[in-house]
């Protein structure tokens, strides 16, 4: 005889929720892999101990984010407003940042190897409390023609 009972936990499930259905919600324990979200307020949402790879962010408003603890690996964040964001204690590998707006964003306790910063407006960029700006001013003149 074979079992063809299948438990609550092994259904397949597809959940529509419509506008304004889950304010003040909690999830804890939820795989929310392959879900698509649009025009979704997480305003005040808390993220903790999330995964955040493969995942694709496109026009999203996440200015005065907390972005800590998080594991993001072939993340892109596309045309992304993170005015304010603070980054730490974060593990991010090959992590795409196109056409951001970053103005005032900190990195603390974050591996930046390998960054590669290109065609950016750079100015009041400072690393561990150096302005970027002014070195690479400093470097142009101290390598003219060279």
């Amino acid at each position: 005889m074979v079992d063809n009972i299948k438990y609550e936990h092994e259904l397949d499930k597809k959940v529509a929720i419509s506008y304004d259905s889950l304010p003040n919600s909690s999830f804890e324990d939820v795989n929310l892999g392959d879900t698509k979200f649009s025009n979704v307020n997480l305003k005040g949402a808390v993220f903790d101990d999330v995964n955040m790879e493969n995942v694709k962010l496109n026009n999203i408003n996440m200015s005065g984010a907390d972005i800590t603890d998080i594991y993001m690996a072939n993340t892109r964040f596309l045309g992304v407003n993170m005015t304010g964001t603070r980054f730490g204690c974060s593990v991010m590998n090959n992590v795409e940042f196109k056409n951001p707006v970053m103005r005032g964003a900190t990195f603390a306790y974050c591996d930046l190897t390998n960054v590669e910063i290109n065609d950016c407006i750079i100015d009041g960029l400072k690393i561990n409390g150096i302005d970027i700006s002014k070195l690479i001013e400093q470097h142009l003149k101290e390598n003219e023609g060279k």
